[in-house]
C-alpha cells in the first residue's frame, strides 16, 4: 500500500514537474526592435554585430544581452533578408511574460526553432526555478533538455517546483512573492518616430 501511495505521489510530481517547465515560449511576432550602445555592420558577410546593454524586443519576448551577433540571408542585389541566427554572450536573459531563462551564452537558431542558453543556466516560471549547465529548447516542438556540468554538487539539474495554486495549498507564495533574477542593464527605451512618418 504505501509503495503504491509512493509510486502515485512520484507520478503525479513528475506529471506536475512536466506541466511547470514546458519549453520557453516562441517570441511574439511583428518588427524585431533592436537597441544597444553601439552597432557594427558586415554588409558582405550579412551580419551585424550590437555591443553595450543589448536588448532585443519581438511582441512580448525580450532578449538581452551585453553583445548579439545576427546573422541575416543575402538579398540577390545586395541587402539583408531574413534572420538566421542570434548568437548572444554576457549575462543572456530571455524574458517571456511567463518565463525567464539566464544563461552565459544563447544562441537562437530561427531555421530550426531552437534556443540553446550554457554557462550557469536558471529557468524561472513563476516560482518554479530549475538550475543548470545547458538548456536546449525545441520551440515549435515544445520540449526542452536541462543538462548539468562542472564538478561535484553542481554537475547536477535542479529543480523546485510549486503546487499549483488553484490547487488551494497553503505553502504556495503568493504572485510577487517569488523570487525573481534581477536583469542586468538599463532595460529597452521606447522607440519613438521620427517626425513625418
Amino acid at each position: 500500500m504505501i509503495r503504491a501511495l509512493a509510486a502515485t505521489a512520484a507520478a503525479a510530481l513528475l506529471a506536475a514537474a512536466a506541466q511547470a517547465q514546458p519549453a520557453p515560449n516562441a517570441p511574439g511576432d511583428g518588427p524585431i526592435d533592436v537597441s544597444a550602445d553601439r552597432g557594427e555592420v558586415f554588409d558582405r558577410e550579412g551580419r551585424v554585430i550590437y555591443q553595450g546593454d543589448v536588448n532585443i524586443l519581438r511582441g512580448d519576448a525580450r532578449l538581452r544581452a551585453d553583445t548579439v551577433e545576427i546573422f541575416f540571408d543575402r538579398r540577390e542585389g545586395g541587402g539583408f533578408g531574413q534572420i538566421r541566427r542570434m548568437v548572444a554572450v554576457g549575462d543572456v536573459y530571455y524574458v517571456t511574460p511567463a518565463e525567464i531563462a539566464r544563461g552565459d551564452e544563447g544562441v537562437y537558431d530561427f531555421d530550426a526553432g531552437t534556443i540553446e542558453l550554457t554557462g550557469s543556466v536558471v529557468l524561472t516560471q513563476g516560482c518554479n526555478v530549475s538550475t543548470g549547465e545547458s538548456l536546449f529548447a525545441d520551440i515549435d516542438g515544445g520540449q526542452a533538455r536541462l543538462v548539468g556540468g562542472g564538478q561535484g554538487e553542481s554537475r547536477r539539474v535542479r529543480s523546485v517546483f510549486f503546487e499549483d495554486p488553484q490547487a488551494g495549498a497553503a505553502s504556495v507564495p503568493a504572485p510577487g512573492e517569488c523570487p525573481q533574477p534581477e536583469i542586468p542593464g538599463d532595460g529597452p527605451e521606447p522607440f519613438v518616430p521620427a517626425e513625418g512618418r
